[in-house]
């Protein structure tokens, strides 16, 4: 038996004047992993000024929600491709028709969770880790400059977080007609674990291992609030939004059993 504990905090930080960050965890009723389409959640982080970067964010990540659970496709990542699609032509045709939002764009990260099973989207920078008591892996990979020199071993991580192009996205939700987003699903919930879907501003200030030992420590809502404030106390130097979803697996015999059955099912269903 699987149960899940999320929580999310998101603050405008020490520097910037408003909060271009938003989040959404659907739907909003249940924590059902066997509900139809599972459990969504996402972070986007907005650009292209004050008014079209909030736009921009909220923008993608209710369009992705909207266009995933109204998708009649059993199929998860099929359902996940289409909503973001959807989500970057309408902040794309929102920049293009309206002055006031001209250049708007945003990253855009979503996790579905849905029986035994994750599923990633993501373009842009905003990050998804997986969490377990021996390792934390960072699951998603940036579209940015930086990250890219860092991957080609040009700067280090470190390097990485003060480089003054470190906020030059090469992918982004919503800056042309269409996006290439990156798309994952070999993910296993059968073990318990914590997944921690943040925008640049935690990273930027708060090491992984930092990040491991708070969510580790913590309860999930009770660890969002300490990483954002941890991130703030460092310079707080852009938005900082987190989200966090622990997957607790049951361990009785039962759940062994059943863990066990549906793993040699997958299996056989592979080889075919």
């Amino acid at each position: 038996m699987k149960t899940v504990t999320f929580g999310n905090s998101s603050h405008v930080g020490m520097v910037r004047s408003d909060n271009q960050d938003f989040f959404g965890k659907y739907p909003d009723e249940n924590l059902d992993l066997s509900a139809p389409k599972g459990q969504l959640f996402i972070v986007a982080d907005g650009m292209g000024g004050h008014m079209a970067g909030r736009k921009a964010s909220e923008t993608a990540v209710n369009a992705l929600a909207r266009a995933y659970f109204s998708n009649p496709v059993d199929d998860i990542l099929e359902s996940l491709r289409e909503a973001f699609k959807v989500a970057n032509s309408e902040v794309y045709n929102l920049g293009a028709n309206n002055p006031a939002f001209a250049g708007m764009g945003t990253t855009c990260v979503a996790l579905v969770l849905k029986d035994g099973n994750g599923y990633i989207g993501n373009i842009g920078d905003s990050r998804v880790y997986q969490i377990m008591r021996r390792s934390v892996v960072q699951l998603t990979q940036d579209h940015s400059k930086v990250a890219e020199m860092v991957r080609r071993g040009i700067i280090s991580k470190q390097e990485a977080r003060t480089h003054p192009e470190r906020s030059h996205l090469y992918k982004a939700l919503g800056t042309r007609p269409s996006a290439e987003a990156d798309f994952y699903n070999e993910i296993s919930l059968f073990r318990s674990k914590y997944f921690l879907m943040c925008s640049d501003g935690l990273y930027n200030h708060v090491e992984d291992w930092e990040m491991q030992k708070t969510v580790l420590s913590n309860p999930p809502q009770k660890a969002c609030e300490t990483l954002v404030r941890l991130a703030n106390e460092r310079g707080g130097l852009d938005n900082i939004t987190v989200q966090i979803v622990q997957i607790a697996v049951g361990s009785g015999p039962f759940d062994r059993f059943l863990r066990k059955a549906t793993q040699e099912k997958i299996t056989k269903h592979v080889k075919r």
